[in-house]
């Protein structure tokens, strides 16, 4: 019996010579507890623009040769946008268009104003352009413009 406590001696004489060499991050883990994890997901879609439709004109003002006239646009966007009018032709009368700062600019053939921005991001919206128009007849002219969308990506 003498030998077999001699090796139960030296064997823990062993381990507490072990476990006093071990680092005490390894003693911390006995016992690994799972937490709460959280994952991220990013998807990222390629920026885009649409006009889906434009209201015909309506005269809102009509004093002497001036009138005014108002015209919806709705369109929709995944980011920011600017709307544009563009002139196309020559116009047989002069026309204003109201910019996004509030002042009537004329519009000329190959000329582009900016009419409205955005910079919040995505949605769909409808927005007024305001004309002024120096015209005589009774006719309202025809507007010789186009609606154009420029989209300002922020990825």
């Amino acid at each position: 019996m003498g030998a077999a406590r001699q090796v139960l001696r030296v064997t823990r004489m062993a381990l507490i010579v072990v476990s006093l060499a071990l680092p005490r991050d390894l003693a911390a883990q006995v016992g690994l507890t799972s937490g709460m994890a959280q994952v991220t997901l990013v998807a990222r879609v390629a920026p885009r623009g649409t006009i889906q439709a434009v209201s015909p004109q309506r005269e809102t003002v009509h004093s002497g040769l001036i009138r005014e006239a108002t015209v919806t646009v709705r369109l929709a966007a995944n980011t920011g946008y600017q709307l544009i009018v563009r002139g196309t032709a020559t116009p047989a009368s002069r026309i204003w268009v109201r910019s996004v700062n509030g002042e009537f600019q004329e519009l000329t053939a190959g000329s582009a104003v900016v009419v409205a921005r955005d910079s919040r991001g995505g949605g769909e919206w409808e927005r007024s352009v305001h004309y002024r128009i120096e015209a005589s007849g009774n006719e309202a002219p025809v507007l010789p413009v186009r609606y154009e969308i420029a989209i300002a990506p922020t990825i």
